[in-house]
């Protein structure tokens, strides 16, 4: 028998990550000690904020160009389909709790039957 260890093939790649990321760790320390990159990061923040934006109003405009409703439109029909079964749930138990405070109605009689098959 050999006494040879089990191997890991993924011991290589588990290393190598971990040393990256010590490495990127301490480069963005670094990095994000100094002022500059603080604002460069906010001003790109900000950027990607106001690009979001625009991109959103582009697509509201075409959704509606095109007669479709936009994103707000369907949370708004959402909203208020939960309202709509949020009432309905509160009017099925208030249902509930009436029909079982009433008593049990009499049994009706039974119909005769009266009538005479064909010969």
């Amino acid at each position: 028998m050999t006494d040879t260890p089990n191997l890991d093939p993924f011991a290589l790649a588990r290393t190598w990550m971990a040393q990256w990321e010590k490495m990127v760790n301490e480069h963005g320390t670094e990095l994000l000690a100094k002022p500059e990159a603080a604002q460069a990061m906010q001003a790109l923040s900000g950027a990607a904020i106001q690009a979001q934006a625009a991109s959103n109003e582009a697509t509201g405009r075409m959704l509606a160009a095109a007669n479709l409703p936009s994103r707000a439109d369907i949370e708004a029909l959402g909203t208020r389909i939960a309202s709509v079964e949020a009432a309905l749930v509160r009017i099925e138990a208030l249902l509930r709790d009436s029909a079982s405070a009433q008593p049990n109605p009499p049994a009706r009689p039974a119909v005769p039957r009266t009538r005479k098959p064909p010969a």
